[in-house]
């Protein structure tokens, strides 16, 4: 049996060849409509975009982009390290991109990217993804591999780690020190991964016979600023807590300022436990006890994965997960007071 062509696309959905072209390149006007059409009709036929000829058409390059939502926050420079260093030995560039979060801008930059020919994109996703226009920038052939946030779309290569299990280790460790009232603090509240290490949280509270107070729970921005000050409001309203998780090690650390401006002695009469093990989780006063994910280790892990993806290597989806561990420091103490 033959392969399908651009052509049979277009006569199975009775549009225009070029039309077909242009929902692949993402140029033009066309409907929402007529581009699903076009791509239920492109799996449907079983087309195939050849990435191979249009590496030769378009000089596709050994450039790898790598777009991030925070380039601020020091987990996404362990993970930048791990790529980099990655790619370096394979004699591929890194391209690094600031995508601030934001969807819009997201996918301008894997546009941009694109008409600069990257090989392939390695994506910390923003919230609320147009998983739409990935599934087609993916159908023209570039591969991309989504890496700490996971989309829920089984379609992509993903690189993370178990963001459920590592919260429901850091809430157990603080329960078995004797903690009852504990808080979560941090993530924005569309989060995905959020929500996951939610479920963590809860869900170990529940196992020990504690309802989850949703008082104890609040949003903020990944920043230790928003983390002091959430953490300020919730003492404040809620002074007996004793133990707080927070979303993010960076989040942590605002937390930990807070609460000694607060008169609280951490790692005595309040305990704090963060969520990525950046360097300077080690090195702050009291060291702060957290949720290591192998930063370093996804970002090398990624770079391998695109690297096989560029050379056409396996048409296979992967999924690898990396297992939390709880590094146990100075900011828990040795238990409630």
């Amino acid at each position: 049996m033959s392969k399908a062509t651009i052509s049979d696309v277009a006569k199975y959905c009775q549009v225009s060849t070029a039309t077909v072209s242009m929902v692949l390149t993402n140029k033009g006007r066309i409907s929402e409509k007529t581009r699903e059409k076009v791509l239920n009709a492109i799996d449907e036929l079983g087309y195939i975009y050849n990435q191979s000829a249009a590496n030769l058409r378009h000089k596709r390059s050994n450039l790898v982009g790598l777009l991030i939502p925070d380039i601020t926050n020091p987990f996404y420079a362990e993970l930048i390290a791990g790529l980099s260093h990655l790619l370096e030995a394979h004699d591929s560039l890194l391209f690094l991109a600031n995508t601030e979060d934001n969807v819009a801008k997201q996918n301008k930059l894997i546009d941009s990217l694109i008409s600069q020919n990257a090989g392939g994109l390695v994506l910390c996703a923003a919230k609320e993804t147009d998983m739409g226009f990935l599934r087609t920038v993916k159908k023209r052939g570039i591969p991309i591999v989504l890496a700490v946030r996971p989309m829920m779309d089984e379609s992509f290569d993903y690189v993370g780690t178990n963001s459920f299990m590592g919260v429901q280790m850091a809430t157990e460790h603080l329960l078995r020190l004797g903690h009852r009232n504990i808080a979560f603090i941090g993530g924005a509240l569309n989060s995905q991964t959020r929500s996951q290490r939610l479920g963590g949280y809860m869900s170990k509270l529940i196992e020990y016979g504690i309802s989850p107070n949703e008082n104890y729970i609040v949003s903020c921005g990944a920043n230790r600023a928003e983390g002091a000050n959430a953490t300020t409001r919730l003492l404040q309203k809620h002074p007996e807590i004793s133990a707080v998780i927070a979303y993010q090690d960076i989040v942590a650390f605002g937390v930990m300022r807070a609460a000694k401006a607060m008169g609280r002695d951490v790692g005595k009469n309040i305990a704090v436990v963060g969520f990525d093990d950046v360097p300077d989780a080690a090195d702050t006063s009291p060291s702060l006890t957290t949720v290591s994910v192998s930063a370093q280790q996804i970002g090398v892990a990624a770079g391998e994965l695109i690297l096989s993806k560029m050379a056409g290597q396996s048409n296979e989806i992967k999924s690898l997960i990396y297992p939390p561990k709880l590094m146990i420091r100075q900011s828990c103490g040795s238990g409630k007071n």
